[in-house]
């Protein structure tokens, strides 16, 4: 048994080097805008991969119309889609996803505000346990908050990284994504965590010998701010 054990903790040692680490992350913005992302308003946002990731985690921050932190507000439980999106090729994400989560995230308590004022909370998903790949390139998120589902008044808001960027958006699922060209505009507020796929390679002569010694066999209306507008992209 301490054979067979020794050679896999090496590996695991040189490989397991390669931490997840943040990999690409839109800062969030005291203050700023927040868009509309429930079931009947979906948002999404690009990012780019400089070489294939195993994402194993996922935090991105956000508001309510009904704050679920004060005891006068009934608390509604979330329930998030995290879906991952290949490029149409025009610079939009695809209608259909390449990956989609229903896992649901940690959600904590922050200091920022949206531009209502609302207080801001912070969502982790830890996907350490069942990590999903990503190709190198571009790529786009969009993290939906389907709550509303149950309850027509639930609304749950995206915040905004900046002012300047863009972001997508769509009414409904497997709808196109569209982006218009008026603001109110803004990337969205979220951070990607991960393994970089050629973090740490391993010497092919070190892996045969390894799996020798262990017998392995390798082979709508978006910004909190506006009463009426039309749908943009941030």
């Amino acid at each position: 048994m301490a054979r067979t054990l020794l050679p896999l903790a090496l590996a695991a040692s040189l490989i397991g080097a390669a931490s997840a680490a943040v990999v690409f992350e839109q800062a969030p913005a005291d203050g700023n805008d927040a868009f509309l992302s429930i079931s009947a308003a979906q948002s999404a946002d690009g990012f780019v991969l400089s070489t294939t990731t195993s994402v194993t985690g996922l935090t991105w921050w956000g508001s309510y119309l009904e704050d679920p932190g004060d005891p006068a507000t009934p608390l509604r439980k979330d329930d998030f889609t995290v879906r991952f999106f290949a490029d149409d090729g025009s610079g939009a994400p695809k209608a259909l996803p390449t990956e989609t989560i229903l896992q649901q995230p940690a959600r904590s308590s922050t200091l920022l505000v949206d531009k209502e004022r609302a207080p801001v909370y912070r969502f982790d998903l830890d996907l350490a346990l069942a990590p999903v790949t990503l190709a190198a390139g571009r790529n786009y998120l969009s993290v939906v908050n389907q709550f509303d589902v149950l309850d027509s008044r639930a609304e749950w808001y995206w915040l905004l990284s900046d002012t300047t960027g863009q972001n997508f958006y769509r009414v409904v699922d497997r709808d196109p994504w569209s982006r218009a060209l008026n603001p109110p505009k803004g990337n969205l507020a979220f951070q990607v965590s991960g393994n970089p796929g050629t973090a740490i390679p391993v010497p092919g002569s070190l892996l045969l010998v390894l799996s020798g010694l262990a017998g392995l066999n390798l082979v709508g209306l978006r910004g909190r701010g506006e009463l009426a507008a039309s749908p943009v992209e941030g």
